[in-house]
This record gives C-alpha cells, structure tokens and sequence, in this order.
C-alpha cells in the first residue's frame, strides 16, 4: 500500500509540472482542476488545492484579486431547470406590458365576413378585432392602429400543443391558421408590415407566418417577414418559420426615410417613430437570415421566444446569429431560448457607417436570465462587439450558456458593459472573455467545463470591478490576464 502511495504521488507532482510548463511555454489546452472548500482534512484534498493555486499563479490574476472570488463548485443547473428560470422572467416581464381587456370592439371574421384577411383589416376600426379561422391565407398584411388579428380559438384553439423541435409550446389555433408568401414577389414589404405610429394596442395573435420570398437581408432595405418599421406592436404565439429573410425585425423610422442612403441623417435626434414592439411568445425557426433582428434605434422587448435553426449561410456570408442588435438598438431581450443557430447566440455590435450624418448613440442591449446553447463555432454564445458606453452600458445578466463551439460570452473591441450572475458550462473556448473592453463590473459569474481556462482578460481590456466569480473543471487556470488591467490591483 504504502509504495502505491508513493507512485501516486510522484505521479501527482507529475502532472503538476507539467502544468506550470504549459503555461510558461505558451498558450495551449492543459489540465483542468475542480475548486474544493477549505477542509483540509484529507490528503488528496490538500493535492488539488496546490494545484488549483500552481494554475492560478501562472494565470497572472493578482492574489489580491483572486482573494475576491469564489473557490465554490460550479454545478450548472438543467437546461430544463434553466428554462424554466428563464420562462418565468419573460412572463413576469411581458405581463405589465400587454393589454388583453383593450379590443371591446366589433368581430370582423376571415372568411365569413371578409374573403381575405387584408379587406376585413381595411374594414375594422381601433378596438376591434379581425378573427381569422383555420386555413391558409395566401397575403401579404399591412396592419391598423388598434387592431388586433387574431386566429380563431373555437375548437380547443387555445390549447398548447407541441411543436416539433421546439421546447416552447404554442396555441394549436396558430399551427392551424397560416399566413403563406409563396405566390408573393420580394419588395420592401413584409408578411406584415407595421408602419410607423402604430402602438401597443395593435396586436398580432396566433399564426404561422411561413414562406416570405427570398431575399439579401445584408442589403440595407431589405424587409422581414414581420416588419416593424416605426412601430410598437404585440407579437406573440406565432411561428415564424421558412422565411427567406430575417424573421422579426425592428428599427425606427426617420423624418428624411426617403432620403437616399448617402444623404441620410441616423442621429437620434431624426428619429420620427419610435420603435418598441412586445414580441412575446414565438418560436421563430430556418429563417434565411437573423431569428429576430434589433435595429436602427429599436427597443423591443423581446421576451420568452425560441430562436433556432436559422442561417444564411447560403448568402455567401458567415451565417448570421439567432439574434442580432446594431446601429443604436437598446432591446430588452429577457428569458429567450436561442439554440442551434450555427452563426452564434446573441450578438450586439456597433453596425456599418451608414449616411452623412452616423448613429450617435451607442447600440446597448440589456440581455437578462435567457438561456443559450449550441450555436456553432463562428461566433460567441452571447457577446458584444463595440456597443456600450459608460452611461448606456451593455448589460449582460443572469443568462445560461452550454456547449458553446467557441467562447461563451464575449466583449470585444471598445464594448462597454457589466457581466453579472450568468453561468457558463461547456464551452470550447474560454468560459468568458474581455478582451479590447471594459467590463464595469465582472461578478458573481461561474463558468465550468471550459476547453480554455474560464476567465480570461486580455488586450487593452479594463475591468472596473471583479467579484465572486467561480470557475472549475475547466483546462487551464481559473483565471488568465494577458494585458488588460484589474481596478484595484495593489501590486
């Protein structure tokens, strides 16, 4: 016995070497180490604290620093789990936002009153309601103010269904009652259009909206399957699925909007409809472009939806991600499910210089308890490229990511932000990311099962504030800094 204790530790003290060589010779996948607690009472306890503090000082966090954060395990919860969280924050936050009492008008129904759902809208009044029956509709829908359309739910239409590849469940009565592009043509207009002014009390409820014409949605123009242009409507219980372009998409409309692109003017203060739909419910999948896009000073709330399968791949272009923020947009994008897009999660970044006179604010999502999983190799889970500033940072905070293909969460590139309370598990590159950005405040994170090292901070990269984050089981330190600076190093 006492000889195979002896051979275990040489064996030990090994593989410790090696470690601290890989390391000092350059960077490279190494061995990962599980942060225990502080009973020492066991030998092989006492091993892997040594161990976990050789990797933490040949990740460069000062020990005054690393004295700030957790030793904890990261134990993930259940992407079920997971879910679950992540449903009951939309709910929470979708229910101050929708008004279900307001529409007390008449009932104009498709196809008994009205052979097509464009003429019973032309027809229907603010606080009436376009109640469309099961079928396939072959239009393209410009909406009213004030009016909802919504799929009949005779016959058990309310009752939740399942839909195939999705975790979300939706109103059978929207799987039953189709809005189908087909035997349209590609133009500016969507499958609906939302003009500008429309508000909150324009309402879309309980379709499919499917098969919207093919298009360039990398060319400025381009229109979405639902298309919110200067508008604040509801969009919920919808599945919004085979379009040949983005699927939802928002941006604001400006007082110079026919103004060719050169000539235009993108300041805030042009702005003449705002944009500020709640798109609540959805399952939005293989769209040909983004899942749901957030542009041009939009504000959506972007709440509870499934986002998958979508690409665009076929464009030439890497495939763009589930969902996409750009050119000032501020959504408030909480308690999403984005999974299998294989161009990245959730991705915020400045936007290409459009006009003679540029966005002036900066693009700054607020991205809360969503959980994200399985979005390829090209992009980060969630991240941000540029975006932020002290005033308006990007807010990244309590969300869930897994097997990322690349780094779990990201800032790059002058991003702004604060990164708090979200767990990472299982990404191929580190866990999270700082690197050309500043992270106001990094705390109360916990990442595991990296194949990088869990943190790590590079670059001109600042971090104002750096508290209580964990990480484990992850191949390399903790901890990496290479560059960037840490307020409140005393060394």
């Amino acid at each position: 016995m006492g000889g195979a204790m002896k051979k275990r530790d040489r064996a030990v003290a090994a593989a410790m070497v090696l470690v601290a060589t890989v390391f000092m010779v350059g960077p490279g996948h190494d061995l990962g180490v599980t942060a225990w607690g502080s009973d020492l009472e066991r030998p092989w306890e006492r091993r892997e604290i040594r161990k976990r503090q050789m990797q933490d000082k040949v990740g460069g966090l000062p020990e005054n620093i690393l004295k700030r954060q957790s030793v904890e395990e990261v134990v993930p919860p259940s992407i079920d789990a997971a879910v679950a969280v992540a449903l009951s924050a939309a709910e929470e936050a979708a229910r101050a936002l929708i008004d279900t009492a307001v529409h007390k008008g008449r009932r104009l129904t498709v196809p008994d009153d009205f052979k097509t759902i464009q003429g019973a809208m032309d027809a229907a009044e603010p606080g009436d309601i376009v109640l469309v029956k099961p079928g396939t509709y072959y239009e393209l829908i410009v909406m009213k103010e004030g009016v909802k359309l919504a799929s009949d739910s005779a016959g058990g239409g309310d009752e939740l269904v399942t839909v195939e590849g999705a975790r979300l469940r939706l109103p059978r009565r929207a799987l039953r009652t189709i809005i189908d592009g087909s035997k349209g043509s590609s133009s500016h207009h969507g499958m609906i259009d939302f003009s500008g002014g429309l508000g909150r009390n324009t309402i879309v409820d309980g379709f499919t909206i499917q098969n919207f014409p093919k298009q360039d949605h990398h060319v400025p123009g381009h229109a979405h399957a639902l298309n919110v242009r200067g508008a604040s409507p509801v969009i919920l219980n919808c599945y919004v699925r085979k379009n040949g372009s983005t699927g939802i998409g928002s941006h604001v409309v400006y007082h110079d909007q026919d103004k060719r692109m050169p000539r235009r003017d993108f300041r805030w203060a042009n702005v003449k409809h705002r944009s500020e739909a709640v798109i609540y419910h959805n399952i939005v999948s293989e769209n040909l472009g983004v899942g749901i896009g957030c542009n041009h000073f939009s504000a959506p709330h972007v709440l509870g939806n499934e986002v998958l399968l979508n690409s665009d791949a076929e464009l030439g272009h890497d495939p763009s991600p589930g969902m996409g923020v750009k050119h000032g947009a501020a959504p408030m994008i909480v308690g999403n499910i984005v999974h299998d897009n294989p161009g990245g999660g959730i991705l915020g970044k400045v936007g290409q210089h459009q006009g003679a006179y540029p966005i002036d604010r900066p693009t700054h999502p607020t991205v809360l308890n969503n959980v994200v999983h399985r979005n390829g190799n090209v992009r980060p889970a969630i991240s941000s490229g540029g975006g932020g500033s002290t005033e308006k940072p990007v807010r990244l905070v309590g969300n869930f990511v897994y097997d990322a293909g690349a780094v779990g969460m990201a800032l790059s590139d002058g991003a702004v932000a604060i990164l708090e309370d979200n767990l990472v598990s299982g990404s191929q590159g580190a866990g999270i990311a700082i690197d050309g950005a500043t992270a106001i405040r990094l705390n109360g994170n916990k990442v595991t099962k990296a194949d990088a090292p869990g943190f790590v901070i590079r670059g001109d990269a600042k971090v104002l504030e750096m508290v209580g984050n964990a990480a484990d089981s992850n191949r390399g330190p903790r901890f990496m800094l290479r560059g960037g600076t840490i307020a409140g190093f005393d060394g």
